[in-house]
């Protein structure tokens, strides 16, 4: 049976040519050098057959904001992969499970990841807890309803650096579902920090916005394909980030991206789906929406601690029976909640609903509808009522969401 242990430095390189394998890529380039400081080897997991590594998993630490903008620390799981070999062995399983024992030792209440395919991360107690969706806007038909008051300059990548990370700080502070970036995601992401295993991050224009006391409000990155149709101009701009601080750095960097000459369609992709886009143009269905999929999965290991976190959308009382079979959630927990505060501690009361882990992840940012959920099995109700007094407790004004691919 293989071993399940964390990594040593001089095992980085071994590690990282088993997770390229994992995702189909043959190379074996040698950048160890380079991640040693965005790997940190204790949360760093392998399955070792031999000195052979053929399944892995890595965890970062992140702050994740619930409901309320309280934000509590959390495990971002990440480079999930078994060697083609030795699939359905229960690896991945096990170190999983590795990582979320480690998750509850470390006292992160939750544990993240971005899931590859649907029906994997289910079985271990994780569920989709946001969305995401592309929006393609046709230039030649449509504008800005109202003009900003804000500026917009273009600016080289070190300075967008410094700026954007200042920003998405203040930004996902509020922002319900979105994760810390730490310093070396903004390198990678940005191509400031080239790994040579991973594909050439392209060429891009960096945009900033500033309010007219000159604070930086907003950031976008955008690439642009120039192409001619019968010497007609039809580029195409790439929006890859965008990040704002309110609806008026909404409407200057879309009014600016909306307005570049030569351009007829601007595509923008890993946006809400409450995206206020369409409503700030002079004809919304300009602006399409397609390919809404899951995005962010939560799994609570603690459950008083994440649920305590976070703030309710109306006063309410509840007896939540958790089934999890990794034994670290499962329980029958008093939720009482508000606006204001709440508390969750493990009880013997009856419970008013039973639900699964995978349920409890899916409801925890507030995402989707334990209404909807319960309808199709996800959750049952043993006290009458106690379903929608639970579903508007965990409801949200806003859709939550997370714009960070890790």
């Amino acid at each position: 049976m293989a071993d399940i242990r964390t990594i040593a430095a001089p095992e980085l390189h071994a590690w990282s040519v088993a997770v390229r394998r994992g995702f189909l890529n043959p190379s074996e380039v040698d950048d160890s050098e380079q991640r040693r400081a965005l790997t940190p080897l204790e949360r760093t997991w392998g399955a070792f057959e031999g000195n052979r590594i053929v399944a892995t998993l890595r965890s970062f630490p992140v702050q994740i904001t619930l409901p309320g903008a309280r934000a509590i620390p959390a495990a971002a799981v990440t480079q999930v992969t078994t060697t083609a070999t030795h699939r359905r062995q229960g690896l991945a399983g096990r170190l999983i499970a590795a990582d979320l024992a480690a998750c509850r030792e470390r006292a992160e209440p939750l544990s993240v990841l971005i899931a590859a395919e649907w029906p994997i991360y289910g079985r271990w107690g994780y569920g989709p807890a946001t969305e995401s969706q592309c929006f393609t806007v046709d230039t030649r038909r449509t504008r800005m309803a109202e003009r900003s008051q804000a500026s917009v300059e273009l600016v080289d990548v070190s300075d967008f650096r410094r700026a954007a990370a200042q920003l998405y700080d203040r930004v996902q502070r509020r922002q319900v579902g979105e994760i810390s970036r730490p310093d070396w995601f903004w390198d990678v992401d940005l191509g400031i920090l080239a790994l040579p295993a991973r594909p050439e991050v392209p060429p891009a224009f960096h945009l900033l916005a500033r309010n007219c006391a000159g604070t930086v409000i907003g950031a976008a990155r955008y690439r642009v394909e120039t192409t001619w149709d019968a010497m007609l101009p039809a580029a195409t701009v790439t929006v890859d980030m965008l990040v704002s601080q309110d609806l008026d750095t909404d409407r200057a960097l879309w009014g600016y991206l909306l307005s570049l000459d030569l351009v007829t369609e601007v595509v923008a992709r890993d946006r809400p789906v409450d995206e206020v886009l369409p409503w700030l143009l002079t004809d919304p269905r300009r602006a399409r929406a397609s390919k809404r999929h899951d995005f962010l999965w939560c799994r609570v290991v603690d459950v008083p601690a994440a649920l305590s976190a976070r703030r309710y959308r109306v006063d309410g009382r509840v007896v939540l029976d958790i089934t999890d079979s990794q034994g670290l959630a499962a329980g029958r927990y008093e939720l009482t909640g508000g606006p204001q505060g709440s508390e969750c501690a493990p009880t013997t009361r009856s419970a008013d609903l039973s639900l699964p882990v995978t349920t409890l992840g899916a409801i925890v940012l507030g995402g989707f509808s334990l209404q909807h959920l319960a309808r199709v099995g996800w959750a049952e109700e043993h006290r009458t009522g106690s379903l929608q007094a639970a579903d508007l407790m965990f409801s949200t004004s806003a859709a939550p969401w997370s714009s960070t691919w890790f």
